[in-house]
Protein backbone atom coordinates (compact mmCIF):
# COMPACT_ATOMS: atom_id res chain seq x y z
CA UNK A 1 0.00 0.00 0.00
CA UNK A 2 1.44 3.17 -1.03
CA UNK A 3 1.59 5.81 1.73
CA UNK A 4 1.23 9.41 1.66
CA UNK A 5 5.11 10.26 0.30
CA UNK A 6 4.81 8.07 -1.65
CA UNK A 7 1.68 9.46 -3.06
CA UNK A 8 3.00 13.05 -2.93
CA UNK A 9 6.00 12.23 -5.13
CA UNK A 10 3.77 10.46 -8.05
CA UNK A 11 1.77 13.82 -7.89
CA UNK A 12 4.75 16.04 -8.37
CA UNK A 13 5.65 13.64 -11.78
CA UNK A 14 2.43 13.66 -12.79
CA UNK A 15 2.44 17.32 -12.56
CA UNK A 16 6.24 17.55 -14.13
CA UNK A 17 5.29 15.60 -17.28
CA UNK A 18 2.09 17.72 -18.00
CA UNK A 19 4.63 20.77 -17.78
CA UNK A 20 6.65 19.69 -19.94
CA UNK A 21 4.73 20.54 -22.91
CA UNK A 22 6.87 23.51 -23.00
CA UNK A 23 4.57 26.12 -21.81
CA UNK A 24 3.65 28.30 -18.59
CA UNK A 25 0.59 26.97 -17.09
CA UNK A 26 -1.60 28.35 -13.85
CA UNK A 27 -1.94 25.90 -11.11
CA UNK A 28 -5.80 25.87 -12.51
CA UNK A 29 -4.27 24.66 -15.62
CA UNK A 30 -2.22 22.38 -13.91
CA UNK A 31 -5.30 21.09 -12.29
CA UNK A 32 -7.52 20.54 -15.25
CA UNK A 33 -4.37 18.83 -17.42
CA UNK A 34 -3.50 16.72 -14.27
CA UNK A 35 -6.48 15.62 -12.88
CA UNK A 36 -5.53 16.90 -9.37
CA UNK A 37 -7.46 18.94 -7.02
CA UNK A 38 -6.54 22.99 -7.20
CA UNK A 39 -5.21 22.40 -3.62
CA UNK A 40 -2.69 19.78 -4.15
CA UNK A 41 -1.54 21.44 -7.27
CA UNK A 42 -0.88 24.55 -4.82
CA UNK A 43 0.95 22.37 -2.58
CA UNK A 44 3.12 20.64 -4.72
CA UNK A 45 3.62 23.59 -7.09
CA UNK A 46 4.99 25.56 -4.33
CA UNK A 47 6.99 22.54 -3.12
CA UNK A 48 8.88 22.56 -6.54
CA UNK A 49 9.14 26.24 -7.10
CA UNK A 50 11.43 25.59 -3.51
CA UNK A 51 13.55 23.02 -4.84
CA UNK A 52 13.79 25.06 -8.17
CA UNK A 53 11.93 22.89 -10.23
CA UNK A 54 9.31 24.89 -11.69
CA UNK A 55 9.63 28.82 -11.72
CA UNK A 56 6.57 30.70 -10.75
CA UNK A 57 7.13 34.51 -10.74
CA UNK A 58 5.35 35.45 -14.29
CA UNK A 59 2.20 36.64 -13.74
CA UNK A 60 -0.10 37.09 -16.46
CA UNK A 61 -1.11 40.70 -17.67
CA UNK A 62 -3.82 42.40 -18.44
CA UNK A 63 -6.03 40.31 -16.64
CA UNK A 64 -9.59 41.34 -14.52
CA UNK A 65 -9.06 41.03 -11.15
CA UNK A 66 -6.16 39.29 -9.59
CA UNK A 67 -3.18 38.36 -11.55
CA UNK A 68 -2.49 34.81 -12.06
CA UNK A 69 1.24 33.24 -11.58
CA UNK A 70 2.25 31.07 -14.27
CA UNK A 71 4.42 28.01 -13.40
CA UNK A 72 7.35 26.55 -15.62
CA UNK A 73 9.92 24.38 -15.59
CA UNK A 74 13.38 25.78 -14.84
CA UNK A 75 15.09 24.33 -18.51
CA UNK A 76 18.82 24.12 -16.02
CA UNK A 77 17.46 22.89 -12.64
CA UNK A 78 19.21 19.42 -14.19
CA UNK A 79 20.25 17.75 -17.20
CA UNK A 80 20.67 14.39 -18.90
CA UNK A 81 24.07 12.60 -20.38
CA UNK A 82 22.88 10.29 -23.60
CA UNK A 83 25.41 8.08 -25.10
CA UNK A 84 25.34 5.62 -27.75
CA UNK A 85 28.01 4.07 -29.83
CA UNK A 86 27.71 1.99 -33.18
CA UNK A 87 28.73 0.88 -36.06
CA UNK A 88 28.47 2.37 -39.32
CA UNK A 89 30.40 0.18 -42.58
CA UNK A 90 32.85 -1.29 -39.97
CA UNK A 91 33.64 1.94 -38.84
CA UNK A 92 32.90 2.64 -35.10
CA UNK A 93 31.65 5.77 -33.42
CA UNK A 94 30.59 6.96 -30.27
CA UNK A 95 27.81 9.79 -30.22
CA UNK A 96 27.15 11.90 -26.35
CA UNK A 97 24.44 14.47 -26.18
CA UNK A 98 23.53 16.55 -23.03
CA UNK A 99 19.78 17.42 -22.63
CA UNK A 100 18.24 20.21 -20.45
CA UNK A 101 15.60 18.91 -18.44
CA UNK A 102 13.14 20.22 -21.03
CA UNK A 103 14.54 18.33 -24.08
CA UNK A 104 16.61 21.14 -25.28
CA UNK A 105 20.06 19.74 -26.78
CA UNK A 106 22.98 21.35 -24.83
CA UNK A 107 25.63 19.60 -27.09
CA UNK A 108 26.49 17.06 -29.01
CA UNK A 109 29.81 15.43 -29.79
CA UNK A 110 30.24 12.48 -32.51
CA UNK A 111 33.30 11.23 -33.17
CA UNK A 112 34.82 7.93 -34.90
CA UNK A 113 37.07 5.13 -33.28
CA UNK A 114 39.70 2.58 -33.87
CA UNK A 115 38.65 0.75 -30.62
CA UNK A 116 35.57 1.68 -28.78
CA UNK A 117 35.60 -0.53 -25.03
CA UNK A 118 35.01 0.23 -21.75
CA UNK A 119 37.45 2.55 -20.69
CA UNK A 120 36.74 5.13 -23.83
CA UNK A 121 33.06 5.21 -23.01
CA UNK A 122 33.94 6.45 -19.46
CA UNK A 123 37.23 8.65 -20.33
CA UNK A 124 34.31 10.34 -22.30
CA UNK A 125 31.88 10.58 -19.36
CA UNK A 126 34.30 11.46 -17.19
CA UNK A 127 35.20 14.90 -19.16
CA UNK A 128 31.49 16.05 -19.42
CA UNK A 129 30.47 14.74 -16.08
CA UNK A 130 33.28 17.47 -15.22
CA UNK A 131 32.05 20.33 -17.47
CA UNK A 132 27.98 19.30 -16.29
CA UNK A 133 28.04 19.57 -12.78
CA UNK A 134 24.10 19.35 -12.81
CA UNK A 135 23.82 16.12 -14.31
CA UNK A 136 21.06 14.17 -12.94
CA UNK A 137 21.53 10.50 -15.33
CA UNK A 138 23.37 9.17 -17.36
CA UNK A 139 21.34 7.21 -20.22
CA UNK A 140 22.91 4.83 -22.91
CA UNK A 141 21.96 3.10 -26.00
CA UNK A 142 23.65 0.02 -27.44
CA UNK A 143 23.17 -2.22 -30.38
CA UNK A 144 23.19 -5.48 -28.16
CA UNK A 145 20.72 -6.72 -25.79
CA UNK A 146 21.44 -5.02 -22.61
CA UNK A 147 20.25 -7.00 -19.53
CA UNK A 148 20.97 -6.22 -15.80
CA UNK A 149 23.25 -3.55 -17.05
CA UNK A 150 25.73 -6.14 -18.45
CA UNK A 151 25.91 -5.65 -22.71
CA UNK A 152 25.68 -9.05 -24.87
CA UNK A 153 25.68 -9.78 -28.10
CA UNK A 154 27.24 -6.59 -29.60
CA UNK A 155 27.82 -5.15 -32.75
CA UNK A 156 31.38 -4.05 -30.44
CA UNK A 157 32.17 -6.91 -29.11
CA UNK A 158 35.01 -4.91 -26.55
CA UNK A 159 31.67 -4.12 -24.87
CA UNK A 160 30.42 -7.67 -24.26
CA UNK A 161 29.83 -9.04 -20.80
CA UNK A 162 31.19 -5.91 -18.81
CA UNK A 163 29.29 -4.93 -16.13
CA UNK A 164 29.12 -1.69 -17.80
CA UNK A 165 26.15 0.25 -15.23
CA UNK A 166 27.77 -0.79 -12.29
CA UNK A 167 31.04 0.32 -12.95
CA UNK A 168 29.53 3.68 -14.02
CA UNK A 169 27.39 4.32 -10.94
CA UNK A 170 30.60 3.33 -8.63
CA UNK A 171 32.72 5.81 -10.94
CA UNK A 172 30.19 8.46 -11.19
CA UNK A 173 27.74 8.69 -8.59
CA UNK A 174 24.72 9.28 -10.78
CA UNK A 175 21.97 6.43 -11.76
CA UNK A 176 22.76 4.81 -15.45
CA UNK A 177 20.31 2.65 -17.63
CA UNK A 178 21.39 1.21 -20.31
CA UNK A 179 18.95 0.21 -22.96
CA UNK A 180 18.89 -1.33 -26.81
CA UNK A 181 19.13 1.27 -29.17
CA UNK A 182 16.03 0.13 -31.23
CA UNK A 183 13.78 0.35 -27.90
CA UNK A 184 15.04 4.12 -27.77
CA UNK A 185 14.01 4.82 -31.28
CA UNK A 186 11.02 3.07 -30.98
CA UNK A 187 10.04 4.82 -27.77
CA UNK A 188 11.25 8.29 -29.34
CA UNK A 189 8.87 7.86 -32.78
CA UNK A 190 5.82 6.54 -30.13
CA UNK A 191 5.90 9.96 -28.14
CA UNK A 192 7.08 12.13 -31.23
CA UNK A 193 4.53 10.89 -33.69
CA UNK A 194 2.11 7.88 -32.24
CA UNK A 195 -1.23 7.45 -31.22
CA UNK A 196 -1.83 5.70 -27.52
CA UNK A 197 -3.12 3.16 -29.38
CA UNK A 198 -0.82 2.47 -31.97
CA UNK A 199 1.49 -1.02 -32.30
CA UNK A 200 4.04 0.56 -34.29
CA UNK A 201 7.72 -1.44 -35.10
CA UNK A 202 10.72 -0.27 -35.91
CA UNK A 203 12.89 -1.89 -37.95
CA UNK A 204 17.09 -0.94 -39.18
CA UNK A 205 18.47 -2.81 -42.08
CA UNK A 206 22.05 -1.77 -42.21
CA UNK A 207 24.61 -3.53 -44.56
CA UNK A 208 26.57 -6.02 -43.12
CA UNK A 209 25.06 -6.07 -39.60
CA UNK A 210 22.73 -7.98 -38.40
CA UNK A 211 18.72 -5.61 -38.28
CA UNK A 212 17.10 -4.76 -35.25
CA UNK A 213 13.52 -4.08 -34.02
CA UNK A 214 11.60 -2.81 -31.36
CA UNK A 215 7.59 -2.43 -31.12
CA UNK A 216 5.76 -0.39 -29.11
CA UNK A 217 2.60 -1.63 -28.03
CA UNK A 218 0.11 0.87 -26.79
CA UNK A 219 2.98 3.26 -25.31
CA UNK A 220 4.79 -0.06 -24.00
CA UNK A 221 8.15 -1.06 -25.06
CA UNK A 222 8.01 -4.58 -25.74
CA UNK A 223 11.73 -5.87 -24.48
CA UNK A 224 10.80 -9.78 -23.34
CA UNK A 225 11.97 -11.70 -20.72
CA UNK A 226 15.62 -10.92 -21.56
CA UNK A 227 14.90 -7.35 -23.35
CA UNK A 228 15.99 -8.89 -26.92
CA UNK A 229 12.76 -8.66 -28.17
CA UNK A 230 13.02 -7.37 -31.59
CA UNK A 231 16.44 -9.56 -32.41
CA UNK A 232 15.26 -10.87 -35.48
CA UNK A 233 19.05 -11.38 -36.75
CA UNK A 234 19.13 -14.55 -34.01
CA UNK A 235 16.45 -16.25 -36.30
CA UNK A 236 17.48 -19.56 -38.46
CA UNK A 237 18.23 -18.76 -41.47
CA UNK A 238 19.86 -22.53 -42.36
CA UNK A 239 23.37 -20.31 -42.72
CA UNK A 240 26.20 -19.58 -40.12
CA UNK A 241 25.92 -15.83 -38.79
CA UNK A 242 28.76 -15.12 -40.95
CA UNK A 243 27.87 -16.27 -44.13
CA UNK A 244 24.65 -14.27 -43.50
CA UNK A 245 26.22 -11.15 -42.04
CA UNK A 246 28.33 -11.02 -45.51
CA UNK A 247 25.07 -11.22 -47.77
CA UNK A 248 23.49 -8.34 -46.02
CA UNK A 249 24.00 -6.15 -48.95
CA UNK A 250 21.35 -4.64 -51.54
CA UNK A 251 21.95 -7.74 -53.87
CA UNK A 252 21.48 -10.63 -51.80
CA UNK A 253 19.44 -9.05 -48.70
CA UNK A 254 16.26 -9.81 -49.10
CA UNK A 255 15.47 -13.29 -47.89
CA UNK A 256 16.71 -12.30 -44.41
CA UNK A 257 14.67 -8.84 -44.50
CA UNK A 258 11.35 -10.66 -45.74
CA UNK A 259 11.80 -13.23 -42.91
CA UNK A 260 12.07 -10.40 -39.97
CA UNK A 261 9.50 -8.36 -41.36
CA UNK A 262 7.05 -11.50 -41.78
CA UNK A 263 8.09 -12.36 -38.23
CA UNK A 264 7.02 -9.17 -37.23
CA UNK A 265 3.86 -8.69 -38.66
CA UNK A 266 3.22 -12.13 -37.46
CA UNK A 267 4.17 -12.30 -34.22
CA UNK A 268 3.14 -8.49 -32.96
CA UNK A 269 0.49 -7.21 -35.99
CA UNK A 270 1.68 -3.70 -35.59
CA UNK A 271 -0.48 -0.97 -37.77
CA UNK A 272 2.72 0.44 -38.74
CA UNK A 273 6.14 -0.60 -39.76
CA UNK A 274 8.62 2.41 -39.96
CA UNK A 275 11.85 1.40 -42.05
CA UNK A 276 15.61 2.76 -42.39
CA UNK A 277 19.35 1.78 -43.02
CA UNK A 278 20.91 1.70 -46.17
CA UNK A 279 19.97 -1.83 -46.84
CA UNK A 280 15.55 0.10 -47.45
CA UNK A 281 14.50 1.97 -50.65
CA UNK A 282 11.57 2.23 -51.98
CA UNK A 283 12.12 -0.45 -55.02
CA UNK A 284 13.57 -2.82 -52.10
CA UNK A 285 10.36 -2.06 -50.50
CA UNK A 286 7.83 -3.23 -53.19
CA UNK A 287 9.99 -6.27 -53.35
CA UNK A 288 9.52 -6.80 -49.82
CA UNK A 289 6.19 -6.42 -49.78
CA UNK A 290 5.22 -8.67 -52.64
CA UNK A 291 7.31 -11.53 -51.08
CA UNK A 292 5.53 -10.65 -47.49
CA UNK A 293 2.35 -11.35 -49.45
CA UNK A 294 3.19 -14.52 -50.29
CA UNK A 295 2.83 -15.35 -46.66
CA UNK A 296 1.02 -13.20 -45.32
CA UNK A 297 -3.32 -12.51 -46.41
CA UNK A 298 -3.03 -8.56 -47.74
CA UNK A 299 -5.94 -7.36 -45.28
CA UNK A 300 -3.48 -8.28 -42.31
CA UNK A 301 -0.45 -6.19 -43.98
CA UNK A 302 0.80 -3.02 -42.18
CA UNK A 303 1.30 0.37 -43.33
CA UNK A 304 5.09 0.42 -44.48
CA UNK A 305 6.94 3.94 -43.91
CA UNK A 306 10.76 4.97 -45.19
CA UNK A 307 12.33 7.52 -43.01
CA UNK A 308 15.95 8.56 -43.66
CA UNK A 309 17.58 7.91 -39.97
CA UNK A 310 16.24 7.19 -36.93
CA UNK A 311 17.88 9.86 -35.19
CA UNK A 312 16.01 12.17 -33.92
CA UNK A 313 13.51 9.68 -32.93
CA UNK A 314 16.81 7.99 -30.73
CA UNK A 315 17.57 11.30 -29.52
CA UNK A 316 13.68 11.71 -28.18
CA UNK A 317 13.95 8.05 -26.88
CA UNK A 318 16.64 8.68 -24.84
CA UNK A 319 15.45 11.94 -23.37
CA UNK A 320 12.00 10.49 -22.81
CA UNK A 321 13.48 7.24 -21.17
CA UNK A 322 15.24 10.11 -18.84
CA UNK A 323 11.78 11.65 -18.27
CA UNK A 324 10.23 8.53 -17.24
CA UNK A 325 12.90 7.69 -14.88
CA UNK A 326 13.14 10.66 -12.95
CA UNK A 327 12.87 10.75 -9.30
CA UNK A 328 11.36 12.73 -6.93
Amino acid sequence: MKNSADIRKENKKIIYQFMLDGHPHTKQQVSIGTGLSVATCNTLLNDMVTQNIISGSTKLPGEVGRSAILYEINDNHESYLAIHFYVVQKIKWIESIVFSATGNILSKVTQKYNKVDYEQVEAIIAGIVGEYSNLNQIIIGTPSIAKYGIIKHCDIPELENIPMKEKLESKFSLPVAIENDMHHKAYGYYKKTGNRNDVISLAYFPSYIFPGTATIHKGTIIRGANSFAGMTGFLPYNISKKEQLDLLKPETCIPFVVQSICAIIVLLNPSTIVLTGDLIDEIMLEKIIEKCRENIPLEYMPQFNIVDSFDEYYYEGMYQLAVDRKEF
